[in-house]
């Protein structure tokens, strides 16, 4: 995280402002560096669930059906250069055949790491979710070949009560219908009766759509997709070179 943005975040703290990661992760997932901003409520899983880390318990959750998460793994799993897992019970599950070979699907290192760090191996995920207490969060894939992305896109579109996402080039997330960033941020806001015009989202790939078409100011930043530019109120800086400090500093510090 550039020094800039942990600067300004601090600030917003500081000055009774909630900072909450909105993040397709689970919860486990978040960087240290992030929660280390005071950081009490977690918006984890694109949506799936809302988390009180302070007092560790679950405030709202979104779950995708048992049946259709093995239906979407069962097509995944037809193509061997497509790496497929879920998040389940709140934690990653994932198959040696892709937890052991993840360079094989053109996932980034810093990902390959956070994926390793996250997931708990199983002999065979489909009877792992299969069982009857097993809750489905989401379902993971990753591309080797990027045109296949678009290829499970379309066939998804056969799948009722499903929101399909991306937040990477080579990636798709499957969550319930239920379970989008923009609705999670209302709900929370909601809980703790703040109005939604008085939030403020950041995002840059496609599963932050919701997330800043509903905050009463969405930024983009500048090296985010097109898509989400052209939705949000403001483009900020890239990633790269401290926009999130740049939005904060002209839209929340100079008053």
């Amino acid at each position: 995280m550039p020094e800039a943005n942990r600067r300004a975040l601090r600030t917003c703290a500081e000055r009774g402002i909630w900072i909450v990661p909105c993040t397709g992760r689970l919860v486990s997932g978040i960087p240290g560096e992030i929660l280390e901003l005071g950081v009490r409520y977690a918006i984890a899983i694109n949506g799936g669930v809302i988390e009180d880390l302070q007092e560790g318990r679950t405030l709202d959750r979104q779950l995708l059906d048992k049946e259709t998460a093995l239906a979407v793994m069962r097509l995944a799993m037809r193509h061997p250069d497509i790496m497929c897992d879920a998040y389940a019970d709140g934690r990653g599950i994932s198959e040696e055949r892709y937890y052991d070979h993840l360079e094989q699907f053109g996932i980034p290192a810093r990902t390959m790491q956070m994926i390793r760090q996250t997931r708990t191996k199983v002999p065979d995920m489909l009877e792992y979710i299969s069982r009857p207490q097993t809750e489905v969060n989401k379902v993971n894939m990753y591309f080797a070949d990027p045109r296949k992305r678009e290829l499970l896109r379309e066939q998804l579109k056969n799948f009722r009560d499903i929101l399909v996402t991306s937040s990477v080039a080579n990636n798709l997330e499957i969550n319930g219908a239920g379970a989008s960033k923009g609705p999670a941020l209302a709900r929370l806001a909601a809980l703790l009766g703040i109005d939604i015009c008085e939030t403020m989202a950041f995002g840059d790939g496609g599963n932050d759509y919701t997330m800043i078409e509903t905050a009463g100011i969405g930024i983009a930043m500048e090296n985010g997709e097109e898509s989400l530019k052209e939705a949000a109120d403001y483009v900020t800086g890239s990633n790269n070179d401290a926009g999130v400090a740049r939005a904060i500093e002209e839209l929340i510090l100079s008053d």
